[in-house]
């Protein structure tokens, strides 16, 4: 008779100790030219004469050429949909610049909406989701293109575990690509809502 193979469950603590380690070798991998691409964000994006959509674009293609090099250390998966049913906050302008690229408008919102971080959880996919991918990948927001997930599989990504008091999805804080997006909206208040008040309808808005 073979014996079935028994997948070890492993701890909080084990998890995010092997989570450090994968960020430790994902951050290694970067190379040098892409991390001080990354560190003088903000003063590039300061010295840009041109408009806030333009400056999204060089933080959005920024923020891809350094997880580019993710892929071997997230635990993330075509088709996964985590970040799909989360609440996923994006400004004012980063609405414009997603209704610009996708041929759709945005609802003008005249003030921020807050939700709480597990108001959509599993019941409420993003309305961009069709068929299990995003619609817009090529124009998602900066939040999606951050929402990496470094343990070693994605338990932590099941619904069953969202309500675990200890769940927590490792993923990096690179403060250079936040710093950045903050200075888009200048001196004045952004309004913040989820993609999913911006675009009621997804693409038929």
């Amino acid at each position: 008779m073979t014996s079935k193979r028994t997948i070890p469950v492993l701890s909080v603590e084990q998890r995010q100790h092997r989570a450090s380690l994968q960020l430790d070798d994902f951050f290694h991998t970067v190379p040098s030219d892409i991390r001080e691409k990354v560190q003088t964000l903000s003063r590039r994006i300061s010295q840009m004469n041109a408009r806030i959509t333009v400056k999204l674009q060089e933080i959005l293609r920024t923020a891809d050429q350094i997880f580019g090099y993710a892929g071997k250390y997230a635990a993330c998966a075509r088709g996964c949909g985590h970040c799909c049913h989360v609440h996923v906050p994006i400004s004012d302008f980063e609405a414009e610049y997603i209704a610009h690229h996708v041929g759709t408008k945005a609802l003008p919102l005249k003030q921020s909406i807050h939700h709480d971080r597990m108001e959509y959880s599993g019941k409420t996919p993003c309305v961009f989701l069709k068929n299990g991918e995003c619609s817009i990948y090529e124009a998602r927001p900066l939040t999606c293109r951050m929402h990496l997930n470094f343990d070693i599989d994605s338990f932590w990504c099941q619904h069953e575990n969202w309500n675990n008091p200890e769940a927590a999805i490792p993923r990096p804080d690179i403060h250079p690509l936040m710093e950045a997006y903050h200075m888009l909206a200048g001196k004045s208040e952004p309004v913040v809502a989820d993609i999913r008040d911006y675009f009621p309808r997804g693409k038929n808005t």
